[in-house]
């Protein structure tokens, strides 16, 4: 089967497409569901963060917090996958959504009545995460399948911008949730969100896809290793994946560190860390605006460049002199990473055969939440023990040095130039 943004007839474009897209019903109401479900869990994130980082005062402890709930994505991310191509995907998105609901209250209560402590707030995080790792295969694809064909790619393409623009929008709003009325608003918010996408799930009546792909009788392990197979010898897609997995890994733990960094490097305090999440989050909304303004031919291409110009504000964040030039730096690193992960995701969605794509996108979605995990663990090892400003110099350049590799081989092989790329 072709990648979907390649089959049947041709697609409306530009600002047709984009009327198009949000007149149609179940996409309109499922994508601003979504986007506030994803927005309202980067917004506990920050909030997790912040208790964490008064609990203990510890780096080490940030980035454990952070493994406990991305790290399960390595793991349950192509479960979920799997279980997104072979199985009806709004019981998928239904089940995990009720899971999350449960999990936010039950994490609200813990905060509100002052019950926090580092091992329960990493075990309820971890819950968090394996049931965000298992839906969001299903989710991004439910997305897919409620989009008009006409309208694929640019239905696909704001969905990827709405994932990667929440990443940052959403802790920007929770900064000041943080300071009033407290971090425990922001698990009634999630809570709250969560009920808003079960009932939008349940109102969809008429998709323009089916929500389950056909091939569900195979073997699960055998669908695991297809999926596995088709992102690792894909000229396109394995490069991508690659470098995507690096720059997640040495540059994205700069975000779930930020607390430690607000306060070590600029003797900051909550509100001063506010600034800087909020400066990632307006770089984050620009550059949402310049890739929907102009949706790249080669989406492989711009992620490169972006990813590379991405490190270097690391570097430039890393020399900052004080909160206001650092709030600058990290509003230029929010509007990089935010292309970055955006055109990373395009080219997973609309460059893969349509019966792998979940597992495909699934892959993208383990790296997304198990490299910066990773990242953060030994990042906030080094920091607690050498200081904060020569590893972020030199985490940003290393990251430099392989994507600008990678774009030198890429740019060279035939073979990794497809039209879509």
């Amino acid at each position: 089967m072709s990648p979907p943004e390649k089959a049947g007839g041709p697609h409306l474009t530009g600002t047709a497409a984009l009327v198009r897209v949000m007149a149609d019903t179940a996409y309109r109401s499922l994508f601003l569901a979504s986007t506030a479900m994803m927005a309202s869990q980067w917004m506990q994130r920050i909030a997790l963060g912040w208790i964490m980082w008064e609990l203990t005062g510890s780096t080490t402890w940030l980035g454990l917090l952070a493994s406990a709930e991305l790290l399960p994505g390595l793991f349950f991310g192509p479960l979920g996958g799997v279980l997104a191509d072979r199985m009806n995907r709004k019981q998928i998105v239904l089940v995990c959504q009720t899971a999350a609901l449960l999990i936010s209250v039950a994490t609200g209560l813990v905060v509100f009545l002052g019950l926090s402590a580092p091992l329960l707030l990493m075990a309820l995080t971890a819950a968090g995460g394996i049931v965000a790792a298992l839906q969001e295969s299903a989710r991004t694809l439910l997305l897919r399948d409620a989009t008009p064909r006409d309208c694929l790619p640019t239905g696909m393409s704001m969905t990827a911008i709405s994932v990667n623009v929440t990443r940052f929008l959403g802790p920007a709003l929770a900064g000041p949730l943080v300071i009033w009325p407290g971090p425990a608003s922001i698990f009634w918010i999630n809570a709250a969100v969560s009920l808003v996408m079960i009932a939008t799930v349940l109102s969809l009546r008429k998709l323009h896809a089916a929500s389950a792909a056909p091939a569900q009788r195979e073997p699960f392990l055998r669908q695991l290793w297809t999926g596995l197979n088709a992102a690792s010898s894909h000229s396109v897609v394995t490069p991508v994946l690659l470098i995507f997995a690096a720059t997640a890994f040495l540059v994205r733990p700069v975000y779930e560190l930020m607390p430690a960094f607000a306060d070590r490097l600029f003797g900051g305090n909550v509100q001063d860390y506010s600034y800087l999440i909020m400066g990632v989050g307006a770089g984050a909304v620009i550059g949402a605006v310049i890739v929907t303004l102009n949706a790249p031919a080669r989406p492989a291409m711009m992620f490169f460049w972006s990813s590379l110009a991405a490190c270097l504000s690391l570097v430039a964040f890393s020399a900052t002199p004080g909160i206001l030039s650092a709030t600058l730096a990290a509003t230029i690193l929010g509007f990089f990473m935010c292309i970055s992960a955006a055109t990373s995701q395009l080219v997973m969605v609309l460059d893969t055969d349509e019966a792998v794509s979940g597992r495909v996108l699934s892959l993208w979605g383990a790296l997304m939440r198990g490299a910066p995990a990773l990242g953060a663990l030994a990042t906030g090892a080094v920091l607690d023990g050498m200081g904060y400003r020569l590893p972020l110099a030199l985490s940003g350049l290393i990251a430099a040095l392989l994507t600008g590799a990678a774009i030198f081989l890429f740019t060279r092989r035939p073979g990794a130039r497809p039209g879509a790329a």
